[in-house]
């Protein structure tokens, strides 16, 4: 009888356990939906230290040569934005958006510098910055008085159209001679710059002409402020009148200005002249290489490229691809 009673009692008590709610520390827990499997990117590994990017993974973060435009109107490459009135705002456009895709996928801290075009374009860094991304174009030829120590270049980012503005009121130019003795603006320090340059040509990017050759007697005006002779060419003769009687330089921009209703237009029936391609740079520095830097580089454009990342970046910025070639 009283072994009876004991699992009477037993029963009970875990009949009433049972009924009994969780407590706090046996709160089971909610499902949750789903989650996508991240990319998983591997590290980069270190090698025996001869190339550049073992210093930058032993210091953790890169530095990105830009070259910052006076202007954010008509979306240039790199400008400052309007966020902060005192700091001059946040750098911002496509280039920047490549920066940091390219520091996110090297596992390292960015470093934005504003770089001196001059010295972007001659190669001549000091030490300054470890990578430019400024609209650089990988010629064949080096420029004039640049140092010994030659610029290397990745693949290209990105295939940028060259195009011609003129005046809306100018009748179509066809052709550069057409242009024989007039003003052609172009943004100074650039690749605009040394293809118009009679003592430059003719440039070839892997031995390929970029564009027909130049005319020997236009008149070259380099521009510091891109955007400021873009809004003047539309002006009428007389008073303020522009400094130049047409702008050769990268057809989404002109077309931003386009778009903003300014009086101008894209000559020639075809309104692309060529196409540059435009390539992250670096510089063997300090005794140590760049090969292998400039082939995790690579690897990681044609990683973008794959997911669609640097077309999104572009039509963002411009409503076109412009990471592949026309």
């Amino acid at each position: 009888m009283l072994r009876l009673k004991l699992i009477l009692t037993a029963l009970l008590l875990l009949i009433v356990v049972q009924c009994q709610p969780d407590s706090p520390g046996n709160v089971l827990p909610t499902p949750q939906p789903p989650t996508s499997t991240p990319i998983l990117i591997p590290p980069i590994q270190p090698g025996d230290g001869t190339d550049l990017i073992d210093r930058l993974l032993e210091a953790g973060v890169i530095r990105v040569g830009v070259r910052v435009w006076p202007e954010a109107e008509f979306s240039p490459p790199a400008f400052r934005g309007f966020s902060n009135a005192a700091t001059g705002g946040a750098l911002n456009g496509f280039e920047i958006d490549i920066a940091n895709q390219l520091a996110q996928n090297l596992g390292l801290e960015l470093e934005l510098i504003e770089a001196y075009p001059p010295v972007i374009a001659s190669g001549d860094w000091r030490g300054e910055w470890d990578i430019a991304v400024a609209s650089l174009v990988p010629f064949d030829q080096p420029p004039v008085n640049a140092p010994t120590q030659a610029i290397a270049y990745s693949q290209p980012y990105a295939y940028m159209p060259m195009g011609l503005l003129i005046p809306a009121s100018e009748d179509d130019i066809p052709t550069f001679a057409q242009l024989a003795n007039r003003r052609v603006g172009v943004l100074e320090y650039s690749a605009y710059q040394r293809l118009l340059t009679p003592e430059e040509a003719p440039l070839t990017v892997q031995g390929q002409p970029l564009m027909p050759q130049s005319q020997p007697d236009l008149r070259i005006i380099a521009l510091s402020n891109l955007q400021k002779a873009i809004r003047e060419l539309g002006l009428p003769q007389g008073g303020d009148s522009p400094q130049v009687d047409a702008i050769f330089g990268p057809v989404p921009i002109l077309e931003e200005a386009i778009r903003n209703n300014l009086p101008v237009k894209l000559a020639t029936e075809e309104k692309i002249i060529g196409i540059q391609p435009l390539a992250i740079a670096a510089v063997p520095q300090d005794g140590l290489k760049v090969e292998r830097l400039l082939s995790e580089i690579n690897t990681i454009l044609d990683r973008l490229q794959r997911q669609g990342t640097l077309a999104e970046i572009y039509i963002r910025w411009y409503g076109q691809d412009l990471s592949r070639p026309p």
